[in-house]
């Protein structure tokens, strides 16, 4: 009989035991565009988040994303199941697995636009409150005058808007004018001329092709934003 001062403690036998990390295999996505071609295809990991997916798909895509994803004024987004990826979410908490279609869209930046008595437009970042850009030059000039037949009453602006494309800025001013304005130089691109008193408002076409505008002079607009040439001037309002 073996004396108990030799048998093996069963603590000895096993001190502590670890479950092992599970190890998660790279999945292979593809990424479309909305009209369905596909962009690329990647292996990705299923624990990395939306900016190294971004980083891998510029890498992968080449240059021109590159430039795309860098833009001041461009936002790339990244679609899966009719929802938005966002930043800080793994991707298989997203839903994401092998064989998953994401979808990648490139928006313009969110951007507000406002004309002011003072003679210019601004474009604004909505979210931190910065003018991005002045359009024009401050001139607080209210003194009317009369040139070429029309009533120009100083250079406030009335309204300004984006093209859908938000690569312009139309502004309608109190100076009888209507300019077309480019969001990249902040030059004026064409100045409509044409109206005999204060214009009001000014918008341009769903497709970015046509502007409008209203004036005083009872009249409306259409223009060719192409050419900055009057196509039609439509009469027939009255202050009856």
């Amino acid at each position: 009989q073996v004396p108990p001062c030799c048998l093996p403690r069963r603590a000895s036998l096993t001190r502590a035991c670890r479950f092992s990390p599970r190890v998660l295999a790279d999945m292979n996505v593809s990424v479309l565009t909305l009209g369905g071609d596909v962009v690329t295809t990647l292996d990705v990991t299923p624990s990395s988040k939306l900016e190294d997916f971004r980083e891998q798909l510029c890498e992968a895509v080449g240059p021109r994303l590159g430039n795309i994803a860098g833009a001041a004024d461009l936002r790339p987004r990244l679609f899966h199941c009719g929802g938005e990826l966002l930043p800080g979410l793994p991707l298989i908490s997203a839903g994401i697995r092998e064989g998953s279609p994401l979808t990648f869209v490139v928006t313009a930046a969110t951007r507000v636009v406002s004309a002011s008595g003072d003679g210019t437009a601004r474009i604004w970042n909505p979210e931190t409150g910065d003018c991005l850009q002045t359009l024009g030059t401050v001139g607080w000039e209210k003194r009317a005058t009369v040139q070429d037949g029309a009533l120009r009453a100083g250079r406030e602006m009335t309204s300004a808007a984006f093209s859908p494309d938000g690569k312009l800025v139309l502004s309608a001013s109190a100076d009888c004018t209507a300019k077309i304005w480019s969001t990249q130089s902040g030059e004026i691109v064409h100045t409509l001329l044409g109206h005999r008193r204060r214009l009001r408002s000014a918008a341009f076409s769903p497709d970015g092709a046509l502007a409008v505008t209203a004036s005083d002079d009872l009249t409306a607009k259409i223009w060719s934003v192409e050419s900055g040439e009057c196509l039609h001037t439509l009469q027939g309002h009255s202050l009856e």
